[in-house]
């Protein structure tokens, strides 16, 4: 049975959300949890949940690195912290597929170079996220976070990685794949962008051109492709709309609860991100995922889920084959 690797601090509402949502998802998933973090407190509440000793495996630790401490931590001295004990027991152990965290993002970012290793020739990683926001099928927004000053090469790299995630997890056949711009026409764009659209234009995938702020929620695309500053702006206001849509709707009187409801779940349906799982490390040499800082016991169930998924269409041979070529 495939083992992923959960690491138990950052969240927000504590360590128990975790723990409660791996609980969860042993219920309705196959997999073999190794949680890292502290064993009494992952013990407890495991029992509490109704699962026995012999379904998981506890890594022990309570160094765990903070939201306020420096991504470079990772490098050394933190040995014990659970991304690093994590890290190793990934790089080491065959049949451990995939690490799900919630904590510092920069941390988990340096680190999957650092204790883990990246696919040659990339040198760092990239961030995408699977959204519901544009349509029935959903959008992959790459990069959303992670580099933020970007080359054209980078983005032609992004382009690629989201175009084999989106076959893998999202089961598009043929992604439309394009650039994030101020603009549809092609001569529209920054110096960045438009170097980019040319290397895009010669790319074996199907590329559609530019886009622009819009097409995050028009069902136009199904891969965007944007530097990390832009990605994340782009991914926070759109969530933040969805969360100003459901408090409009709320505040509005009607005779019917039960159509308030309707439209609060249509809403939620499109926006509510939290609950969809999260975001996925690109060119690491095993599955990195990393979920928002206030995950629900959904956003582990889901983002787990997301992991089996992805393990399933063999997405890390995928995206070795790709940089193999």
């Amino acid at each position: 049975m495939k083992k992923i690797i959960v690491d138990i601090y950052g969240a927000d509402k504590g360590e128990q959300v975790i723990i409660r949502g791996v609980a969860r998802a042993i219920k309705e998933s196959d997999f073999f949890p190794v949680l890292v973090g502290e064993e009494k407190l992952i013990k407890e509440t495991m029992s509490n949940c109704g699962v026995s000793d012999d379904r998981y495996e506890i890594i022990n630790t309570t160094d765990y690195i903070t939201n306020n401490e420096p991504a470079t931590c990772i490098f050394g001295g933190r040995d014990e912290s659970s991304i690093a004990l994590a890290y190793k027991k990934l790089k080491n152990e065959d049949d451990c597929v995939a690490l799900l965290s919630a904590g510092n993002t920069g941390a988990l970012l340096v680190g999957s170079i650092c204790r883990l290793g990246l696919l040659p020739p990339i040198k760092f990683p990239s961030l995408c996220s699977a959204l519901p926001c544009a349509g029935k099928k959903l959008l992959t927004l790459v990069d959303c976070g992670a580099v933020i000053d970007c080359t054209a090469n980078d983005l032609v790299r992004f382009a690629k990685m989201g175009d084999v995630f989106s076959k893998c997890y999202c089961g598009i056949e043929n992604p439309r794949v394009g650039i994030m711009s101020v603009g549809r026409e092609d001569a529209k764009g920054s110096a960045l962008t438009l170097d980019a659209f040319s290397k895009l234009k010669e790319l074996d995938i199907n590329f559609i051109g530019n886009l622009e702020g819009s097409d995050m929620v028009s069902g136009y695309a199904d891969v965007i492709v944007t530097d990390g500053f832009s990605g994340n702006i782009l991914l926070k206001n759109t969530e933040a709309v969805g969360k100003k849509a459901l408090e409009i709707v709320e505040s509005v009187g009607c005779d019917s609860p039960e159509l308030i409801e309707r439209i609060k779940a249509a809403i939620l349906e499109s926006f509510d991100f939290n609950s969809r799982g999260a975001a996925t490390f690109l060119g690491t040499k095993k599955i990195v995922v990393k979920m928002h800082g206030c995950a629900t016991e959904d956003t582990v169930v889901t983002s787990i889920e997301q992991i089996l998924r992805l393990e399933k269409a063999d997405f890390s041979a995928e995206m070795s084959r790709l940089f193999a070529n």
